[in-house]
């Protein structure tokens, strides 16, 4: 059972990545024809209305699916069908109420709010045109809670993709259509864009829970209901929600502080507007879109967790929480280790071939390191969760924070570090948040820590990968400048990241940090199995014994 446990929240965690990793592409390729089409301004007035947007969106979402798959998945475990369905309908009925007040407080208020922050005026049309999406994304997280409760990741995966797919298709034609109209109009549409997916989203999760309505009805029909009242369901679903979405707040209010502090501690050192501002667009246009790629796969792990911890955690299964702990925290390196280092190495490129702004390649080394601390803080945060102890998680990324704001505002202003100081701010600030969770999670889960697999194995497979790298890229790089009359450099990056992944993969096979269980419980992975053992890559045949 205990094997079964880790497959199903691995598998889980691995077809959320999936639908993760093609929502972001399409999102990444999407971005640049929108960028082509409305230019810099039209982007600069599409992106004027996110910030008021996802943090109103956090009020009205970040908790709900946290609060559902908890106590969903820990009245199923109890085999009480009825009083997750019915925390279902209530928190559905709160996310309705929440999201349809932000949204109609939105849209009356967005001419003042815009005069508030002192923005264009201009983007009163882009407010306008997305406040609707907090509505309907509210509901939809609502439903996206209720099948990750049941450890159901695949209608979250369907409905991400399916929306993103409509969000493209949509940002793309309303932008071109309304051009003429003017540039304002175009960027609303494109803004627009937001509803249209999450209308998309929604609907796909519409379908699948109709069509499961039948086996719940069964499931329902054989189960008790207990006589709580819907003002207690409010108040435990509450008892999530709100430290929850403190901690969601987190990022966007510590993003927030960033601008308020980096351009203006940049000034205090003689950088001139367009300077300092430049500057703080490689922070957190370039360097801080890519050291958020990786942690697609630690969010979809830690999405996976919370229920499957839960689950276990309500059966006061305590042996499993342990190995479920040790296990989650090794993925958290096996990904945060080889991302960072990977980052580092191939700064340069990824700054220059991608973005066409190599002298963001100094900020990215030092946000680098942030990735393996993001993965950490994810996945310990979600195992706390798991437990119910959801209030520190939150805590420890409000300490976090409030180290990142205070290296920021010091060493921003310092000429020897400048932008520097910010980065650095910012890795201290997950270096803070993810030992202050690690803390807290020892002290209430005695998991066990076997150092050699949790640590030596991914850090050797990490050096060994980061050397691989390098020599290969230089080397393709030389030998495509000797042969090649055009340039090499983006072909020599995407053959060293891949070749890089098969360096990392060997060599955790050949020192035993990835065994043939944990091929096993990841999909699409299984058919690497038989050639890996013809090779006689595996040293060990599983790791059920040692940490499940």
């Amino acid at each position: 059972m205990n094997e079964k446990a880790k497959t199903n929240f691995v598998k889980g965690a691995a077809i959320l990545t999936a639908a993760g990793m093609t929502s972001r592409f399409l999102g990444l390729f999407y971005r640049v024809i929108i960028t082509r089409l409305i230019g810099a301004e039209g982007v600069g007035l599409y992106q004027m209305a996110y910030p008021i947007y996802t943090i109103l969106l956090v009020v009205s979402v970040s908790g709900i699916p946290v609060a559902l798959a908890r106590l969903v998945s820990e009245s199923i475990a109890l085999g009480r069908w009825g009083d997750a369905f019915r925390i279902f309908r209530v928190a559905r009925g709160l996310s309705l109420s929440i999201g349809g007040l932000i949204t109609f407080s939105l849209f009356i208020l967005a001419k003042p709010l815009i005069s508030l922050l002192q923005l264009d005026p201009r983007v009163y049309y882009t407010v306008l045109a997305i406040s609707p999406a907090i509505l309907i994304v509210s509901v939809m997280a609502s439903y996206r809670g209720f099948f990750q409760g049941m450890q159901n990741m695949v209608p979250t995966a369907y409905s991400q993709v399916i929306e993103q797919i409509v969000r493209m298709i949509t940002m793309i034609g309303l932008a071109y259509i309304l051009l003429p109209y003017g540039i304002e109009l175009s960027a609303a549409g494109a803004t627009f864009s937001a509803v249209t997916g999450s209308i998309a989203g929604l609907s796909v999760l519409l379908i699948i829970f109709y069509k499961q309505k039948t086996a719940l009805h069964v499931n329902l029909a054989q189960s008790q209901v207990s006589d709580e009242r819907v003002v207690d369901v409010i108040r435990r679903i509450s008892s999530y929600v709100i430290p929850v979405t403190i901690g969601a707040l987190v990022l966007p209010l510590m993003s927030l502080v960033d601008l308020i502090f980096v351009p203006q501690r940049l000034l205090v050192i003689g950088y001139t507007v367009e300077q300092a501002t430049s500057l703080y667009g490689e922070l957190t246009g370039v360097a801080l879109v890519l050291v958020h790629f990786p942690g697609i796969i630690t969010s979809a792990l830690q999405t996976s967790l919370i229920p499957s911890i839960s689950t276990a955690f309500t059966l006061k299964m305590t042996e499993v929480i342990e190995k479920r702990t040790s296990t989650a925290l090794r993925y958290a390196l096996i990904v945060g280790l080889p991302s960072s280092a990977g980052l580092y190495i191939l700064a340069k490129p990824l700054c220059g071939v991608i973005f066409d702004v190599p002298s963001a390649y100094i900020t990215l080394q030092i946000v680098a390191w942030g990735v393996l601390f993001i993965s950490v803080q994810q996945i310990s945060a979600g195992i706390l969760q798991g437990i119910g102890q959801v209030n520190l998680p939150a805590r420890n990324l409000l300490v976090g924070a409030s180290v990142n704001a205070v290296i920021n505002y010091t060493l921003t202003a310092i000429p020897q570090f400048g932008i520097k100081g910010a980065a650095f701010g910012t890795v201290m600030g997950f270096a803070t948040a993810a030992v202050l969770n690690l803390f807290s999670l020892r002290k209430r889960v005695h998991f066990p820590v076997r150092l050699v697999d949790l640590f030596i194995k991914p850090l050797v497979s990490t050096i060994v990968m980061t050397l691989g790298v390098h020599i290969l890229f230089r080397w393709m790089l030389w030998l495509g400048k000797a042969i090649l009359p055009f340039g090499i450099e983006p072909f020599a990056l995407l053959m060293s990241v891949a070749l890089g992944a098969v360096i990392f993969l060997i060599t955790m096979i050949l020192t035993g940090g990835l065994t043939v269980d944990d091929l096993r419980a990841l999909p699409g992975m299984k058919r690497l199995i038989n050639p890996l053992q013809k090779l006689g890559l595996f040293r060990h045949r599983g790791r059920s014994k040692r940490n499940g």
